[in-house]
């Protein structure tokens, strides 16, 4: 289904059987709601990188009691800037970026998604001042709409919080008690060699590395509720245990850091993180953030 929308633009017969009429969409940058919107959505990064490939790394599911299920994968995308439009003028660099997605399904009908896509790696590799970026998009369209926020949000159907696995309530609680002041805990919870991927497909070793990008988006947000809005752990057979999370950070841009200056702008930042673990504690980590829509709503309203 993902690689039908997003790979291959096909909108035919597996796309209306397999996504309700009324879908929605969330991103960080925008929400959607329609079939007909959601693929029109879907053609905006395919006509900027139009030979692009999307392989899944991953992807789980979880039954939720009424017969649905709550999913979640992680997609690398690679492919060359051969196309105008989101991204500005065509420049033939490569890029290669990660995408997280979160979903849930009633039957084989997908209703709710959301959407993570590492706009941090696609500026870094085109070249892209993501703060110049955020400024443009927004005079294309309405302020008020985009980017995603809590105020614009659409009712769903899905409104369970995940599963009861202790692979996603101990790491929840890992990263709730970090954002409270609690950093030193990814020292003790995360094994010397673990492999850390951040935004801009950045990569740390280790409970420092961990604890540095989590301690950095603090100071930038330090006033701001941390919430882990939906989590659910898996064991799979020749897997090792894994957890899917999605978190945001709501509350106003008072600390200097990854986003200059303070501004006192009131932000959503819209997070997910994916995680495996093994006998030394979290051994890999993904987690998402776009800097391009916590840009977005600084410029709005700041000018």
């Amino acid at each position: 289904m993902t690689d039908a929308i997003w790979g291959r633009a096909e909108f035919g017969h597996l796309f209306e059987a397999h996504l309700h009429p009324d879908a929605i969409l969330r991103g960080p940058d925008h929400l959607l709601q329609g079939r007909l919107a959601i693929a029109t959505a879907a053609l905006q990064p395919m006509a900027a990188f139009p030979g692009r490939r999307l392989f899944t790394e991953d992807a789980g599911w979880t039954a939720i009691a009424g017969g649905t299920r709550a999913g979640a994968l992680r997609l690398y995308s690679e492919g060359v800037h051969d196309g105008a439009g989101l991204y500005g003028p065509a420049t033939g660099r490569a890029v290669g970026y990660r995408v997280l997605m979160d979903v849930a399904a009633k039957g084989a009908v997908i209703g709710e998604i959301w959407r993570l896509r590492d706009t941090a790696a696609i500026f870094t590799a085109l070249g892209l001042d993501p703060e110049r970026w955020a400024a443009e998009r927004l005079a294309w369209g309405d302020r008020d709409s985009a980017p995603f926020r809590p105020g614009i949000d659409e009712p769903g159907a899905y409104t369970a919080a995940g599963n009861g696995s202790e692979w996603g309530r101990a790491w929840a609680a890992l990263l709730e008690r970090a954002m409270d002041g609690g950093f030193d805990l990814f020292d003790g919870q995360t094994d010397p060699a673990a492999e850390i991927t951040l935004p801009g497909g950045v990569i740390r070793r280790g409970g420092a590395g961990a604890r540095n990008f989590w301690l950095g988006l603090r100071a930038a947000f330090p006033s701001a509720q941390f919430k882990i809005r939906h989590r659910f752990g898996l064991e799979t057979p020749l897997l090792p245990p894994r957890a899917f999370l999605r978190w945001s950070l709501d509350g106003r841009h008072d600390g200097p850091g990854l986003f200059g200056a303070p501004t006192g702008a009131e932000v959503h930042v819209m997070g997910m993180s994916q995680a495996e673990f093994g006998p030394g504690g979290l051994r890999r980590e993904w987690t998402l953030i776009d800097p391009g829509a916590i840009w977005m709503q600084i410029k709005a309203q700041t000018g």
